[in-house]
């Protein structure tokens, strides 16, 4: 006899768009019984904790850990930035491509502590001194008013911060991430404050607001704990098989761009909390005192006994059977659905029942990227894993942007048994133990592309523009493709569509499905720059997704000439790619400039490129951005030189320097001890290279007597801890984390004789115009005076100016350069003036030889 469901359906979780699934790398899988418990257990509780900070890797993954997993609590991280003002020790990334590969590590830390995930659409601008500078350039009123709307939408119980609104010796940031979170726990119950929000969201009152202290703000003095509040959180979790510190760790580890792998201590560990506003707990635990009770529920009083009675029969070697138990659950959950707790408790519960039931559910198409206006092939798999559970599917239509664009599956009921027939089994009622339906279906050319939502606006330097309330704090575009599945007896889920590889070494290798236009067309460089009036190659990769014709277009800025202006090509589909080529004759003048090119297919136009962001820890990324090249024509002097390159952490400098009529070949980190380095005019070292590159350890004094001999030697920037050697230069110099933040901040020439201000090209306060988010960072603190030249004086606002951007010195025959200006930043921006003066240190000894 097969144990019978009637369920009602829960399309409202879907609409709704207040709780948002994380990152998905495949299909969800089939969980074991102990995580099936651990999750029935859950149900148990109600309360509700927002964690709010400023970026990714802020928050505090033991609390968060011990919170959802121990307490049971629906527990949430805000991030107000998405830390694209960071560095990137995986690769070139910088700036949105960075906040890309930081959202999706969140969200994959979240997967890991079980947490859910918001933002706000302030934009990382990089590092900042004071709150002060933060709130120049956010729009302070635009985050306080995302902090109230994810409160509102969210409804926490208690908010949490990370930092302090007093405590200013820290990021910028930071400080302002906690002074806004404490000024929106009183705006979000104002009726008053933000008023548009209302068509969704009501005002919300949570219980407390508390800052997670810590003796990190007390390094200068002692961390007094007595009056704290505190929670002991280095739990062991039987039915997960780890302490909360072992989740920490492997949530923590997500950040891999960041370099924050972790290893769990298993200690104890303390959590302290100062009380900032709303009701003081009576206890030392902030926790005790949340209203965590299904009484808070009208009617859910009934609902407790309940959930103790599916727990205490859970059979792990037949959770199937408690089947009727969590129906019986879900029928009382249902007289209450219009309350959040029951909406989101629904939610869980639909999914441990299909857990139960052993289902399986997976939806493929053929094509990764699939262009509109086009056909995709869909295969829809059904395992049933679990004898007798009596679920299965019934109804299946693959939906786009949220509307239903074709049939899979629908149910039909059987035709009325004759009397004598009606209590013979039907083989329709026997459980399917795999289905499979395969269909094609027509893409309408009017649904969206897949950009990330907040990218599809330009954005400000402090602000990214997002226009659809709806759309803001959450972590990444709703999925886009489904398959909108119903199982028996009314279980409704939303299951993404996924492309499905089988590498050899790695195995199965899933990846989301896109909608993508017919084609895109990618620049082959995003940046031009001409130093005279000689045209240059510009190559220009179609990539088709559709089958059709096409005209690629490229748009002249005024004075700039391409050629051709058009090519007609005709689109293969599947991804095929074919390069076009165009000239591009700069203008007479000075000038920065955008070319933009389009696509014109099936009777519309489009202006979109595509790169794709693949890392093993994350979900793969496909950005859309506008298919434009930015044109340089600047006035600057090279020589004709080779160029060496020691690859560090990431950049584009050698692409950068190539743009110039230099030639670059980069010196693989495996050649430092036997590579010819006389051959070389100028060596550079990438950004972070005595970081991240080992081998200069034990090549370092090669390098040196490079530069005895005559060479010139230039190492960009270093962080000041994790230093592979403390000799980067022939005299003692030391990184620290000194930095100039703003970008448009006063330089002053302190040798303004110094071949790198004068030759070839003369360097003048107009060269540090233009600049972006910064002028450097990780500047020297010490170095050996007798030797090193201070060029420039650089200072921040308010503050003591510092000399250590930028310090050369002879060695023997040679000259060595240290930089901590941040020209991995500034020359792909295309800043004239970072270029000249970069040029200007590269031709060092030039004259002399």
């Amino acid at each position: 006899m097969r144990n019978s469901l009637k369920l009602l359906p829960v399309t409202f979780f879907i609409v709704t768009g207040i709780f948002f699934a994380g990152a998905q790398k495949a299909p969800q899988k089939n969980w074991n019984s102990a995580r099936i418990l651990h999750e029935i257990e859950k149900l148990r509780h109600v309360g509700r904790v927002l964690y709010i900070a400023a970026h990714p890797d802020d928050e505090n993954v033991e609390l968060i850990s011990y919170l959802v997993n121990v307490k049971g609590f629906e527990t949430a991280y805000m991030s107000l930035t998405r830390g694209d003002g960071g560095q990137d020790l995986l690769g070139p990334q910088v700036r949105e491509k960075l906040g890309i590969i930081r959202t999706q590590e969140l969200l994959m830390a979240r997967s890991v502590d079980g947490g859910e995930q918001f933002f706000s659409r302030a934009n990382d601008f990089g590092f900042s001194k004071t709150a002060n500078e933060t709130f120049n350039i956010w729009n302070r009123d635009a985050v306080l008013s995302d902090i109230v709307w994810t409160i509102r939408k969210f409804k926490p119980d208690i908010i949490i911060t990370r930092f302090s609104p007093t405590y200013a010796k820290t990021h910028g940031h930071h400080q302002a991430s906690s002074i806004l979170a404490e000024e929106a726990f009183t705006a979000a119950a104002d009726s008053s404050k933000f008023p548009e929000q209302h068509n969704y969201v009501q005002p919300w009152q949570a219980q407390g607001i508390f800052w997670n202290t810590s003796y990190w703000f007390f390094r200068d003095k002692a961390f007094d704990t007595a009056g704290l509040y505190h929670n002991e959180v280095g739990v062991y979790i039987p039915l997960l098989g780890k302490s909360v510190n072992e989740l920490a760790a492997e949530s923590e580890s997500m950040h891999k761009s960041q370099g924050n792998g972790s290893s769990p201590d298993r200690e104890d560990r303390l959590e302290y909390f100062t009380y900032m506003q709303g009701r003081k707990p009576e206890g030392r635990d902030i926790f005790t005192d949340v209203y965590d009770s299904w009484n808070r529920v009208k009617g859910g009083d009934e609902i407790p006994p309940l959930i103790e009675d599916i727990i205490s029969k859970f059979d792990p070697e037949n959770p199937a059977a408690s089947l009727p138990r969590l129906n019986g659950l879900y029928s009382i959950l249902w007289k209450h659905k219009d309350d959040y707790i029951v909406a989101q408790k629904m939610k869980d519960l639909q999914e441990i029942i299909l857990q139960c039931a052993g289902i399986y559910t997976e939806a493929l198409s053929a094509k990764e990227f699939v262009a509109v206006g086009d056909s995709m092939k869909l295969t829809l798999n059904v395992a049933t894993q679990t004898d007798n559970a009596g679920v299965y599917l019934s109804n299946a239509y693959l939906m786009v942007d949220g509307k239903k664009v074709c049939t899979l599956k629908r149910y039909v009921p059987p035709p009325p048994k004759p009397h004598a027939d009606r209590y013979k089994p039907e083989a329709a009622d026997q459980v399917h133990k795999y289905e499979t339906i395969q269909t094609n279906c027509f893409i309408p050319d009017s649904v969206n592309i897949s950009g990330p939502y907040w990218l599809e606006q330009d954005p400000e330097v402090g602000m990214y523009e997002v226009k659809d309330q709806l759309l803001r704090g959450l972590p990444q575009n709703p999925t886009q493709v489904e398959v909108h599945v119903r199982y028996t007896d009314g279980i409704e889920m939303d299951i993404p569509v996924f492309y499905k590889d089988v590498d050899p070494v790695k195995g199965e290798q899933y990846s989301l499905v896109r909608i993508v236009p017919p084609a895109v067309a990618n620049p082959q460089e995003k940046l031009l720059v001409f130093n005279d009036g000689q045209p240059k190659d510009l190559d220009v990769t179609v990539k088709s997704f559709a089958k059709g014709n096409a005209k690629i277009k490229l748009n002249a800025p005024a004075g700039w000439t391409i050629t051709p202006g058009y090519e007609d090509v005709a689109l293969l589909g599947d991804g095929t790619e074919q390069t076009l080529k165009f000239s591009v004759t700069p203008s007479s003048k000075t000038s920065s400039t955008d070319v933009t090119i389009e696509i014109e297919a099936n009777g519309h136009t489009y202006n979109r490129s595509a790169e794709v962001i693949a890392y093993d820890h994350i979900p793969k990324q496909l950005l859309l951005p506008k298919s434009n090249v930015h044109v340089e024509r600047i006035n600057i002097i090279t020589t004709n030189k080779t160029i060496g390159y020691i690859d560090g952490a990431g950049d584009e400098m050698p692409d950068m320097l190539k743009q110039l009529g230099y030639k670059v070949e980069m010196i693989p980190a495996e050649q430092l001890a036997k590579a010819d380095l006389s051959k070389y005019s100028t060596i550079i070292a990438g950004i972070r290279a005595y970081n991240t590159v080992t081998q200069l350890k034990y090549t370092n004094d090669r390098l040196m007597d490079y530069v005895k001999n005559g060479g010139n030697y230039i190492v960009q920037y270093n962080k000041n801890f994790d230093l592979v050697t403390d000799k980067i230069g022939p005299y003692m110099l030391h990184p620290s984390n000194t930095r100039t933040t703003e970008e448009d901040s006063k330089v002053l020439f302190l040798a303004k004789d110094n071949p790198i201000l004068n030759t070839p090209n003369k360097i003048t306060d107009a060269d540090f115009d233009g600049w972006v988010q910064e002028r450097g960072l990780y500047y020297p603190d010490k170095w050996d005076t007798t030797q090193y030249l201070p060029i420039l004086e650089m200072s921040d606002s308010g503050e003591k100016p510092v000399d250590g951007s930028l310090l050369t010195t002879t060695y023997g025959k040679g000259h060595f350069t240290y930089t901590g200006i941040s020209f991995f930043r500034q020359l792909p921006a295309g800043v004239p003036g970072a270029f000249r003066l970069f040029v200007n240190i590269i031709e060092l000894g030039s004259s002399e030889k």
